[in-house]
């Protein structure tokens, strides 16, 4: 009986899964990451897992952003036995950024096998910053997590290489908020594969 049982939730199961219009979508792309004067590039992977209604998509999604880093030469005032004194030293900046994501689709369907879609995105982004300045006679290190929320758009288009398998390429902006009054923007290119299930 207990098999019975067992089977016939597994066979529904998978039935349910056979019928939905659940998809997953893995991309590889290259991320800029850009604040005042730095930017810099990096791979960047990501993964969504989403739901279908007709033309309409909305997909929860997880990218990494990379890591950004920034040196420069610093000043800082020190106290010392005469009063105080100005050293100088190489002051080193580290900027590591993903995100959880959840964006809405809409794919234009002109009957052939290429759909554009176009798209935006709310965003929980997650900040780790690290500041290491050292200095003849000083050094100073700063580690710092902090979480914003933002916003994206989106395009590109989607190409069936076969039943349920397609191939995206697409491109993206991402205002992913602000650090210390300090605005800071991702913009990206992606290609990957996505899954009908």
């Amino acid at each position: 009986m207990k098999k019975s049982v067992f089977v016939l939730a597994l066979g529904t199961l998978c039935a349910a899964t056979a019928s939905a219009n659940f998809y997953v979508q893995g991309d590889l792309g290259y991320s800029k990451l850009k604040f005042e004067d730095v930017s810099k590039s990096k791979f960047s992977p990501s993964l969504a897992v989403g739901y279908k209604f007709d033309d309409f998509r909305l997909a929860l999604d997880y990218s990494h952003y990379g890591k950004l880093t920034h040196t420069e030469q610093e000043s800082a005032t020190i106290p010392n036995a005469g009063g105080h004194q100005t050293v100088s030293g190489p002051e080193k900046y580290s900027l590591k950024v993903t995100s959880w994501g959840l964006s809405a689709l809409y794919d234009f369907n002109f009957g052939t096998e290429i759909k554009p879609y176009v798209g935006m995105r709310l965003s929980q982004n997650h900040f780790k910053s690290t500041l290491d300045f050292k200095a003849p006679g000083y050094s100073e290190y700063r580690s710092t997590k902090v979480h914003k929320l933002g916003y994206g758009f989106l395009a590109g288009a989607q190409y069936a290489l076969v039943k349920n398998v397609s191939l995206n390429a697409g491109i993206e902006y991402n205002r992913l908020g602000k650090i210390d009054g300090v605005k800071i923007n991702q913009y990206g290119a992606k290609v990957g594969l996505r899954y009908d299930f």
